[in-house]
Formats: C-alpha cells, structure tokens, sequence
C-alpha cells in the first residue's frame, strides 16, 4: 500500500488502543487462574488443566455465531456489551471460592473475551482491508499490552492476592471496553437492518443461525483458510502449555507470581517489535513458510522451559517464544483476511478462533493427563514434540501444493 492511500491515525488508533487492552486477556490469565486453581482451590493437575480448559468451551462452540454478530453489528456494539459482562465476572471470581463457581465464571469470561478479540482482528479485516503492515501494528499493540499486564497482574495477585489480582484483571478488561467506544459505527447493511426495524427483529440477529456455521465452514475449501486454520491448531500445543503448566512448573521450582508475570511480560514485548517487521520479512519471504517457520519457534520456545532454571535462560527461552508468537499471528490474520470477501472477515476470525480455542481447550486437559502419567517436565516435552512433528507435516503438504499459496 503507497503513502498516498496510508489510512489516517483516526482509523488506525481505536483499533489498536483497543487492541492494546482487549488483545492480551488471556495471555494475563495465564498468570493468576492456574495458581488461584492450583493453590486456592487446591485443585489436582489434572483439574487444573480442565479448569484452564473451560475459558475454552463457549468459544469453540460459538465463536463463530460471535463472528456472526460482528459482521451483522460492527465491533464497536459486540465489544462494548461483552467487554462490560466479561470485565465484571472477572472481578467476582475470588469471591466465589468453589471449582464449579470458577469454571462457570471461565466460560463467560472466555466467550466475551473472545468474541472482543475477534472483533478487533475483523476491524483490520474491514476497515484496513487485511493489510500485512496494519495486521503488525495492531498486534504489535496488543503485545505492548501483554507485556505490561502479566507483570502488572502478577504484582498485584502477589502484593493483594486473589482479589486484587483479579480486580486489576477486571480493570484492565473494562479499558478496552471504554476503547470501543471510539471505534467506527457500524454501518448496517442487508440483514443487518434489522437492529432498525423491531425489537423482535434485533432479538431474532442476535440468535445463533445454521446458516452462518455453514457459510463459515465452507471457508474451509479455500486452500490458504485451510493453511491458516491447519497452523492455528499446531500454535496450541505451544500455547496450551503456556497458558496451563506454564506457571505452575516456574512456582514448583521456586519463582514467585510477580516474575512468572514478567517473564510473559517479554514474551509479549519481544511480540510487540517482531510484529513491527513482518513487513520487510514478507517482501523477502514467502508469507505461508514464514507462519510454519515462525510457530515453529513459538511451540520450541516454551517446550524447552523444564531445560533452565536459571532466570536469564528462561528469559531467552520464552523471548524465541515471542518472537514466533509476534510474527505468526499477523500472517495468519493477513493471509485468512485477504482470502475472502469484506462482509466474511468476522466469520474467517472466528473459524480460525474456534481451532485455536479448541487447541487450547484440549492441550491444558492432554498435558494435565499426561504430567499425571509422566511427570510434569515430560510433559513439556511430549507435547512440544508433538506439535513440531505435526508441524513438519504441514510442511510437507504446503510444499507439494506451493502454487495455491504464492500471492498474486
């Protein structure tokens, strides 16, 4: 895209302010809900990972009705109302004190913070057209974010526990909800009028349809969807682990909340500046080897933690992490997004979120069966492993069919 047809900084800059807060949510979770289940609740491994894994449930289910309701409403009306319900249940979790109490709080906690995420991917879809350049810098804010919530959450969860832990994590949530608000109208278009015509109508658009699962679905035949949605799902076995095991493994072997907080706090400022380049990387490399390339580092980056534990390692470590992490999903955003049409931008998020959220349902539940069986620390490894062989598989198929990825 030339300089003449730059998009100006008022469409650019609620995207990502939005983003900054919206886009790292569960990248904070991981920080404070395996140690409140773990150690509050005393929950075994293996319950830990079902709790980690429920956040998950919703959105593998719905997303894509969630994907839905943004292209038939715009961000702006989805984020406001799901970031205000989101931001408020994450406030009460410590102050009901019971598994089942947490594990119903983690499923409308993960379909808000979810459907917001997408909405904010399908606003670059929409109003910046999937562009490569503007896919980076609303990831790159999204991590800035990630790199200051972790370590924030952390302090707090150790300074005031629990529940300043999660009233922080509330907080932070409601500023990307206030964000929204300087997002774009929505403009209504086909059956999106209805939010105009009765309250019968609107309450009609907002149920879940048949037919969008199917028009979402088939997607699917798109060879460079298929690549997308094949490589979201490999990316779990690198983030499920992260987003489970991670933290326990780190207070097993004696560090505190305040620096696992940190230590995904640079993994996500490591993500922030390696999204700031996928711009020169994809004018020199093919976009759909450098996703393979760069998930690659993402899953050997954090498999690899139960090696170190010194606190310089482990940096360097979880840093290759972000900067697979940084990379990887831009070009997921930007080679879906430019796959379909305008109007199918909140569905080709939400196809890709259903995958990643079923990946991160089922790796926390997996790992937690298998450190049951092995071994924490071999669980790490297994999983990790797992993931670079399947990865290796992909890249088999994408390059004996190569000539359907190469971009016009």
């Amino acid at each position: 895209m030339s300089s003449e047809t730059e998009l100006s900084w008022r469409v650019q800059a609620p995207v990502y302010g939005t983003a900054f807060f919206v886009g790292n949510l569960f990248a904070m979770s991981h920080v404070v809900i395996p140690l409140w289940a773990a150690i509050e609740l005393e929950a075994s491994l293996l319950m830990v990972g079902v709790i980690v894994a429920s956040r998950q449930l919703l959105p593998v289910t719905m997303s894509i009705h969630g994907g839905a309701l943004l292209d038939r409403f715009g961000p702006r009306s989805v984020i406001l109302t799901l970031g205000l319900i989101g931001g408020l249940c994450t406030i009460s979790v410590p102050h009901a004190p019971f598994i089942w109490a947490t594990i119903m709080f983690q499923i409308v906690i993960g379909f808000c913070e979810t459907t917001n995420w997408i909405g904010v991917q399908s606003a670059v879809g929409t109003l910046m057209k999937g562009e490569p350049k503007y896919a980076g810098r609303m990831v790159a804010f999204a991590r800035a974010g990630g790199f200051f919530g972790p370590i924030l959450i952390g302090l707090a969860y150790e300074s005031f526990g629990p529940g300043g832990g999660f009233l922080f994590f509330g907080l932070w949530a409601l500023c990307g909800t206030a964000g929204a608000v300087f997002l774009p109208r929505h403009v209504p278009q086909s059956e999106a009028e209805v939010g105009r015509r009765s309250v019968r109508k609107s309450a009609a658009a907002v149920m879940p349809r048949l037919s969008d699962y199917h028009e979402t679905f088939r997607l699917l035949v798109l060879p460079a969807v298929a690549l997308v949605i094949a490589a979201t799902f490999m990316r779990q076995t690198g983030s499920g682990v992260q987003s489970s095991f991670y933290g326990v493994w780190l207070k097993e072997v004696g560090y505190t909340a305040g620096f696992i907080g940190v230590l995904i706090g640079i993994s996500n400022g490591v993500s922030a500046l390696s999204a700031l380049t996928i711009g020169p990387l994809t004018r020199r490399i093919a976009d759909y080897w450098l996703l393979i390339l760069m998930i690659g580092c993402a899953i050997v980056g954090i498999a690899v933690t139960p090696l170190f534990d010194e606190a310089v390692l482990l940096a360097i470590a979880i840093s290759v992490r972000g900067i697979g992490q940084g990379l990887n999903l831009p070009l997921m955003m930007s080679i879906a997004s430019r796959a379909v049409a305008r109007d199918l931008q909140g569905r080709v998020a939400a196809l890709r979120i259903t995958f990643n959220r079923f990946g991160s349902a089922l790796v926390p539940v997996i790992m937690g069966a298998v450190a049951e069986a092995v071994g924490l620390e071999n669980a790490f490894y297994i999983v990790g492993g797992t993931g670079v062989l399947l990865l290796c598989g992909l890249s088999v198929w994408v390059w004996q069919t190569q000539d359907q990825f190469d971009r016009g």
